[in-house]
């Protein structure tokens, strides 16, 4: 059928990628036992991961599928699957609703169940078949949350705190060695902060190839709920004249921006 490009532990089974085939195995006495299969995805399988009685199902095309894995018809249900195509390169699983992806052109999405999908999961083949063909137009599509370009194609991330205690992050590296974070904002205010803070920065920061940071950072898709943390680094290289001027705009001294982004980086090293 193809090669197998991705495995996961799933209920206590073996769920496998092989091909554009998503097929679930059992331990027999002597051989794996195949249970179901959903066939028909649009690209060869790129990643999986599981929670609970969900699969996600990452592919080389067309981005992320969210299935269910229905035990009572023994059959493996397509819930919903998102509405623009993504190469995936690297899947990390939020929470049950939630996942995020990195695809070969550098953007890194984050992607979540719209609230009552999966109820309304449809399946309309009417047969205890071994696979599932649910209809286009019936499928629930994933919610867009945030999206960011990274620059370079991200080959793995995952869910980490680097300091004991701290918070959890997403942490990624991408294909030259380079590592990131995207760290969760905990309060209005710092949602409020950094916005702003960025904003100024995008006209006050020096830029040596002549292009704009919100244009770069939005090269495939506009960017979307992500404050870019490199631009709001650019502030303590600023002359003393320009970060006073950027201060005085949020409310604060120089030396209360300087400690808020020394916080926000100890939070995450």
């Amino acid at each position: 059928i193809g090669p197998v490009l991705s495995l996961v532990h799933f209920q206590g089974r073996l769920l496998v990628g092989i091909g554009r085939t998503v097929r679930l195995y059992e331990m027999g006495k002597r051989q794996l036992l195949k249970k179901c299969e959903l066939r028909g995805l649009p690209a060869m399988v790129k990643t999986l991961q599981a929670a609970g009685d969900r699969a996600y199902v990452g592919d080389m095309m067309q981005s992320i599928q969210f299935l269910r894995y229905d035990s009572t018809g023994n059959r493996l249900v397509l819930v919903a699957k998102d509405r623009n195509p993504r190469p995936v390169t690297c899947t990390e699983l939020l929470d049950i609703n939630t996942v995020a992806v990195g695809d070969k052109f550098g953007n890194v999405s984050i992607l979540r169940l719209p609230r009552g999908a999966d109820v309304g999961a449809i399946d309309i083949t009417g047969t205890r078949a071994l696979w599932d063909s649910s209809r286009e137009d019936a499928t629930p599509k994933l919610e867009t949350l945030c999206t960011y370009h990274v620059g370079e194609v991200v080959t793995s991330m995952t869910r980490a705190s680097l300091v004991a205690g701290g918070a959890e992050s997403l942490i990624y590296v991408t294909v030259t060695g380079r590592v990131g974070a995207f760290v969760p904002f905990t309060s209005r205010e710092d949602v409020e902060f950094y916005t702003s803070l960025e904003g100024y920065l995008r006209a006050e920061a020096p830029r040596p190839t002549g292009r704009d940071p919100q244009a770069y950072r939005s090269y495939y898709a506009p960017m979307k709920h992500v404050v870019d943390g490199d631009l709001c680094d650019a502030y303590g290289q600023l002359p003393y004249d320009a970060r006073q001027k950027i201060a005085e705009r949020l409310d604060r001294s120089v030396g209360e921006v300087m400690k808020k982004l020394e916080d926000t980086r100890n939070a995450l090293l």
